[in-house]
């Protein structure tokens, strides 16, 4: 019924401090609970501490994204039962919602072990879970491309391995496919580019793309479109991206 947290998935160091929180918390929550709309009203104490527990490490968050606190947000100053924060009645929506999936749609499959969704299935320890793709598209329209490629760099740089965002080969691919037929034709090609850049072997379907990015940038020339050497070969790996790449030139393939 309740979210679960794979730990696996989260830094020792991460892991440490949401449990030196939880820990600060769980001294300070009340024994007895008013207020439970979503919870059982017999819910126990430790019970319900390892839930929220469990959120904490989902989101990435303490106990003061939720709870209000009085005069500031030192725990001992905390108002567990107030409904003061949005964020705590988006908790309680969430967690319906996540009810509903597991037990209206997924455990409908006739699977025999069904995999049950969870808040981390979502969220990857971000308290508003955003795809790569959804982050760089609002960069570069809320700044530009250069503060875009700045902020990938700078997360894949800190957060490889950490699993909140997919800085993998097709998570860039997706992006390409959706600027390149609009207006942002030039943010397509700088995506693509330093999706070649970064992640080295590409494939060759990554050079299609990025082909695909350059002639719907109409930028042809003499420039190979980020085509690597061997591609001047016949090899067949980046035959399509070669001819893209003709077209845009004005050669025949």
């Amino acid at each position: 019924m309740f979210c679960r947290f794979r730990i696996a998935s989260v830094p020792a160091t991460t892991v440490m401090l949401l449990s030196l929180a939880a820990l600060a918390a769980e001294a300070q929550m009340p024994d007895k609970f008013t207020n439970l709309q979503y919870f059982s009203k017999t819910i126990s104490r430790q019970e319900l501490m390892g839930i929220c527990a469990d959120f904490s490490f989902s989101l990435g968050v303490r106990c003061q994204f939720c709870h209000a606190g009085k005069d500031g947000n030192k725990l001992e100053q905390m108002d567990f039962a107030s409904d003061e924060k949005d964020t705590k009645k988006t908790a309680r929506a969430m967690l319906r919602m996540v009810d509903a999936i597991n037990q209206e749609y997924i455990a409908k499959m006739g699977r025999t072990a069904p995999i049950r969704v969870e808040c981390v299935t979502c969220h990857h320890q971000l308290s508003i879970p955003k795809t790569m793709n959804a982050l760089l598209a609002e960069t570069i329209d809320k700044k530009d491309i250069q503060a875009a490629i700045a902020l990938y760099r700078d997360l894949r740089k800190n957060g490889l391995g950490n699993g909140q965002y997919d800085f993998g080969e097709t998570s860039p691919e997706h992006f390409d496919g959706e600027f390149a037929q609009t207006e942002k034709a030039k943010e397509a090609v700088a995506i693509m580019e330093l999706n070649v850049e970064v992640n080295t072997p590409p494939s060759g379907w990554a050079y299609n793309l990025l082909a695909m990015s350059h002639l719907a940038n109409k930028q042809g020339g003499e420039s190979q479109g980020g085509l690597p050497e061997d591609s001047r070969t016949e090899s067949p790996r980046y035959e399509w991206a070669k001819k893209q790449l003709e077209q845009l030139n004005g050669s025949k393939p």
